[in-house]
C-alpha cells in the first residue's frame, strides 16, 4: 500500500501504476514511436493509453511485443472516431495488446439538439453493447461542454441515462471538469463507481494546460478518494507543452514525491 497526506491525516491509497495518455507526446511519437515509448518507460511510467490515429500504421502484434519488451501495459485505448464500421478492428487491436477499456468522445455537434442527442445515444448504446459482447467496457470521455446544463440536465447525465451506466461508463478528465467550472474532487465522487480511470491533467491560473502539481487543482483529495470513487487507473496527460518529455517527467516526479511515492 502507498499513502498520501491529506490535511493532517494520512490516507491509504491502493498502489496504482503511473499511466500516461500518449497524446501528450503525439509529435514525438510521429517521429519515432518506439523510441519515444522507451523514453516513457525510462521515466517511470508503467501504463500507457494509446490513441487510435497514433497507432493506425502499427500492427497490434508488434505493439504488444514492444510494450512487453519495455515493461509497459495498456488497459485502455482512446479511439476517435469510434464508429460501427471501425469497431471490430479497434476491438481486435485492443484485445491483442491487452486493453479492456475503449475510451471515446463526441464532438459538440453530436448532441447539439434533441435529434442529434438521441442519435448519439442510440449509436453509443450499439457500440457499448457490442463492446460488452467482446468482454470489454465502453468509457465516455467528456470535455467541458458535456457538463453544461440544458433543459435542467447536464448533457453527460443525459448520455449516461440514455445509454445506460451498465453499458457505458466514464473516463473523467480533471482538467475539463475544472474548465466546466466544477470541482474535480466533488465531481469524481458525484460519479462514484462510474469512472474506473481518470485523466490527471492540471490547469494553471490562466486556464491553460500545465504539469501536474504546477497548477490550481488540489490533487491530494482526488487521489485519496480512489478507493471510494472506484478509480483503478490514472493517466497523466498534458494537451500542450513546449517540452512534452520534460513535462511528463515533472508530472511524475510530483506524483511520486507528494502523492504516490
Amino acid at each position: 500500500m502507498k499513502f498520501i497526506r491529506c490535511g493532517d491525516k494520512l490516507r491509504e491509497l491502493t498502489a496504482t501504476p503511473p499511466g500516461l495518455q500518449l497524446y501528450t507526446l503525439r509529435n514525438e511519437l510521429e517521429k519515432d514511436f518506439f523510441g519515444t515509448l522507451e523514453k516513457i518507460a525510462a521515466i517511470g511510467y508503467k501504463l500507457v493509453e494509446p490513441f487510435s490515429w497514433g497507432y493506425a500504421d502499427i500492427p497490434a502484434e508488434r505493439m504488444k511485443a514492444e510494450l512487453n519488451r519495455l515493461g509497459l501495459k495498456s488497459v485502455s485505448t482512446y479511439v476517435y472516431p469510434l464508429t460501427l464500421e471501425n469497431l471490430q478492428s479497434q476491438l481486435d487491436y485492443a484485445q491483442t495488446i491487452g486493453a479492456h477499456y475503449i475510451v471515446t468522445s463526441l464532438l459538440k455537434e453530436s448532441y447539439a439538439d434533441e435529434r442529434t442527442l438521441k442519435a448519439s445515444i442510440a449509436l453509443l448504446r450499439k457500440l457499448g453493447l457490442e463492446i460488452q459482447r467482446r468482454g470489454m467496457q465502453l468509457l465516455y470521455h467528456p470535455h467541458a461542454e458535456e457538463f453544461e446544463i440544458r433543459d435542467g440536465k447536464r448533457t453527460i447525465d443525459r448520455l449516461l441515462a440514455g445509454v445506460g451506466t451498465d453499458v457505458m461508463k466514464l473516463a473523467l478528465d480533471m482538467y475539463w471538469v475544472k474548465k466546466a467550472g466544477m470541482d474535480p474532487y466533488s465531481t469524481l465522487l458525484a460519479y462514484k463507481s462510474l469512472s474506473p480511470l481518470i485523466h490527471v491533467k492540471d490547469m494553471d491560473e490562466s486556464g491553460n494546460f500545465t504539469e501536474v502539481g504546477q497548477g490550481t487543482i488540489d490533487w491530494a483529495p482526488i487521489f485519496s478518494s480512489f478507493n471510494e470513487a472506484g478509480v483503478m487507473y490514472y493517466f497523466v496527460e498534458q494537451d500542450e507543452s513546449l517540452n512534452p518529455l520534460q513535462s511528463i517527467q515533472t508530472s511524475l516526479d510530483y506524483l511520486k514525491s507528494r502523492l504516490v511515492g
